[in-house]
């Protein structure tokens, strides 16, 4: 048993000075290959990504020396896992399709490279705000089928005598006719995002060539132009957008009221759409649900609510906007008429189309027992056989 033991203490001691000799380790992040770290990181999420850079100086470094690479493999997985299949056609969830809104959004050519490289102009920054642009179309079609469906419930006469008392089977029926009706509304939505901003450019650039921008031939013109371009060369695309902004426009006009009545409320929803960005009727929205939430804690006080507050900013804004087509030499009672932004071209381009009346299929969305919610506008088929 001596014996034994001895050897133990010689074999020990033998590893002690062998590690003391070896000296220390190299990380394993800093032999990692650059490839295997790109793909590594492009199967995480953005704020994974994030915090994977801050954990050490080491990781620091390489993920910002290969961030067009990380970012770059980002959008080609995601553009793999893809399902295949029209947007419009709601078999696609709303979810992180990070591919269907890069391609409506690419990156920015770079600035300082004479060298065509295809990660060119991709950065973690572009995909944050992918991100947010999504996140944005996401939130807002949930808030506006939500508010669809919980008006249709309440005022629709085939609802009335159907409806449960059971409180789980109204939950039921109001939750799935939510997610139907998101699923239809939140890539029309993306569409329109991306028309608002090629809106916004076209609008600027015209300023900087001393042109009018808030005339209203010019401004119509302008849009027109963007709407004969892709996406919107595909007239399903075109008429299920202008579907969605119909209804976006006669939700917002209903809850603004009673404060602001319909005959001026255009006014302010063009506002809110030509001088702030889609985040900004998230925001009404969003008002409007911390008022709920007060009522059903029976907090609600009458004189004072998140959405008449939300009002009072946007009278400061069109003051603000009345002023400043002041100072261009332009009077100015009101804000800018609705028809200045998408509808007075959508309806031109229609009409250049042939598409007036029209109808786009799979436009209802059931609600109970053959009730259902229509994302129609004046010129559809239905409006003209009524």
């Amino acid at each position: 048993m001596a014996h034994f033991l001895n050897r133990v203490k010689t074999v020990l001691r033998r590893g002690k000075r062998s590690s003391t000799c070896a000296g220390p380790k190299e990380s394993v992040w800093k032999i990692l290959p650059s490839h295997v770290l790109v793909n590594i990181l492009a199967f995480c999420e953005l704020k994974d990504i994030g915090s994977i850079s801050l954990s050490c100086r080491l990781l620091h470094d390489r993920v910002a020396k290969q961030e067009f690479s990380i970012a770059w493999a980002y959008i080609q997985l995601r553009k793999q896992m893809h399902q295949t299949g029209h947007p419009l056609d709601g078999v696609l969830s709303p979810g992180d399709d990070i591919a269907f809104i890069c391609e409506l959004f690419p990156p920015p050519p770079p600035e300082y490279s004479s060298v065509v490289d295809d990660s060119a102009g991709y950065s973690l920054g572009y995909l944050g705000d992918l991100k947010r642009c999504w996140n944005t179309c996401i939130r807002l079609s949930y808030h506006l089928a939500a508010h669809v469906v919980e008006h249709h419930l309440e005022t629709d006469p085939i609802v009335q005598p159907l409806w449960s008392s059971s409180k789980t089977e109204k939950e039921l029926v109001y939750s799935r006719a939510v997610a139907a009706l998101q699923a239809k509304l939140v890539y029309p939505i993306a569409y329109a995002v991306f028309f608002l901003e090629a809106s916004a450019v076209s609008a600027h650039d015209s300023h900087n060539s001393h042109h009018h921008t808030h005339e209203l031939a010019s401004s119509v013109k302008r849009q027109q132009s963007i709407l004969q371009k892709a996406p919107f060369t595909d007239t399903h695309i075109f008429l299920s957008t202008h579907h969605c902004m119909q209804l976006l426009f006669s939700t917002v006009q209903r809850l603004m009221g009673p404060e602001i009545p319909h005959s001026s409320a255009e006014s302010w929803i063009s506002l809110l759409l030509t001088t702030s960005t889609i985040e900004r009727i998230v925001s009404f929205f969003l008002a409007i649900a911390q008022d709920d939430h007060k009522k059903q804690k029976g907090a609600h006080d009458s004189t004072w609510s998140h959405r008449k507050e939300f009002l009072l900013r946007m009278r400061q804004d069109l003051n603000d906007y009345v002023a400043t087509m002041s100072n261009h030499g332009e009077h100015m009672d009101d804000g800018p008429e609705l028809n200045h932004v998408w509808f007075q071209a959508a309806s031109d381009e229609m009409d250049r189309r042939g598409a007036i009346p029209h109808t786009v299929e799979d436009t209802e969305v059931h609600i109970l027992h053959g009730s259902v919610v229509k994302l129609q506008c004046g010129s559809c088929y239905d409006h003209y056989n009524e």
